[in-house]
């Protein structure tokens, strides 16, 4: 199976040394000058080198330098800036399509162990099924735990509702409030946001549907309902030119 993404080579205590590291050295910095500020031997930082610069956190050729995700991420991680490394994290795992579709199967599979998870992560990765990239692998999912893209729920791995994106507010389906109706000839808002003209092309015709919820008064008063109903037709479904 050919290689489909690098995996760490350590554990995601030590990426985060590593990092660290990263954040604090100068540019081009050699694996001696990272060795002596994370206190790692400069094996160990090399090994984890391609993951990192896979996810857009490392850059450059025989010396690195963080890139400024890198650097966020790293200082985040340093000042304990939990919320923060979070979020640098989550945005490092999507500049990578191969990891970030991870979570897709965990989604699909409604969710994994995370022994399951991680055989499957070291199994797409094409690498050999050594005791290094198990410990790679297992690195991965900590990092898409703390990337907030997975949550553990049961004993299990699920995905996390915060990578679920939700419908822009615009694009909500608009209400009609008539809690304001009453016997005294109270009328109803149905003001509506404007919508954007969609172009024709070709024979198709756009259509638009309007979802409309109405909020019904709590009363006995035969008059009300018939007012508003009233108000329903004559504004929304036979609007005066």
């Amino acid at each position: 199976m050919a290689t489909e993404f690098n995996l760490p080579g350590s554990s995601f205590e030590e990426i985060q040394k590593i990092l660290k590291g990263y954040s604090h050295a100068p540019d081009q910095a050699s694996l001696d000058q990272l060795s002596k500020l994370t206190g790692l031997h400069a094996t160990s930082i090399s090994r984890n080198n391609k993951f990192l610069a896979d996810i857009g956190l490392i850059a450059g050729g025989m010396k690195k330098t963080a890139t400024d995700l890198g650097k966020k991420l790293g200082r985040a991680l340093d000042h304990k800036q939990a919320a923060d490394a979070q979020g640098y994290w989550k945005e490092a795992v999507q500049t990578n399509e191969k990891v970030a579709g991870l979570v897709t199967t965990v989604r699909i599979k409604g969710g994994m162990t995370e022994a399951e998870f991680s055989n499957h992560v070291l199994y797409v990765s094409g690498q050999k099924n050594t005791s290094g990239n198990k410990t790679g692998a297992r690195c991965v999912v900590d990092v898409l735990l703390a990337a907030d893209l997975l949550r553990e729920d049961n004993g299990k791995l699920a995905v996390s509702a915060a990578s679920v994106k939700e419908a822009p507010a615009d694009l909500k389906p608009a209400a009609v409030d008539a809690e304001n109706v009453d016997g005294n000839g109270g009328g109803i808002d149905t003001s509506l946001p404007s919508l954007p003209i969609i172009p024709q092309n070709g024979p198709l015709t756009p259509q638009i549907a309007i979802n409309i919820q109405l909020h019904l008064p709590e009363t006995e008063s035969a008059e009300v309902y018939e007012k508003l109903f009233k108000a329903l037709r004559e504004h929304l479904l036979s609007p005066k030119e």
